[in-house]
């Protein structure tokens, strides 16, 4: 019942998203904070409690080295599975920074010309994929986590700039 509540929420905002020019700062913070709860839910297997936050990261990227925005997706994964936190709690508080970050390196690249990737990058490029244990989406495969909102984001890449504009702004 929350799943179909939770998508009868995000297709308002998608619906909302194209009937208007400007997104809402909880329109916005939904978004992330759904990714970065499908986000953690799919790096969860590296998680057994106790682990330090540099052996999280080692599991996950191996001797990759992530970016900012893939260390602060981690760091960010790492802190709600560390505290147990639920798929439910963390789309509801989650602040939608660390995949704002995300999202705006990506936007960057792809006003460079980067048009094909799958976000992997942020997390220090190709990850060894025997530990990639996710079903559907790998872990680090950052567009895959917001599938929902692939097509929307591609198409819609101003109201992006418009989502990390006003979430980064207040910081």
């Amino acid at each position: 019942m929350k799943k179909l509540l939770f998508a009868m929420v995000l297709s308002c905002c998608f619906l909302s998203g194209i009937a208007q020019d400007n997104i809402t700062k909880e329109q916005a913070r939904d978004i992330t904070a759904n990714t970065m709860a499908n986000f953690t839910q799919s790096v969860s297997f590296a998680y057994t409690k106790g682990i330090s936050l540099r052996e999280f990261n080692k599991i996950l990227c191996g001797k990759a080295v992530p970016l900012d925005a893939g260390n602060g997706m981690i760091e960010t994964a790492y802190a709600y599975l560390s505290n147990g936190a639920t798929k439910d709690e963390i789309i509801k508080e989650n602040d939608g920074v660390a995949v704002a970050r995300a999202f705006k390196y990506l936007s960057e690249q792809h006003e460079k010309g980067v048009v094909s990737s799958d976000g992997s990058e942020i997390f220090g490029g190709v990850v060894n994929s025997t530990i990639a244990k996710a079903e559907g989406c790998k872990w680090y495969q950052f567009w895959c986590h917001v599938h929902d909102f692939a097509d929307w984001v591609v198409a819609n890449w101003p109201v992006i700039v418009e989502i990390l504009n006003y979430i980064l702004s207040h910081l």
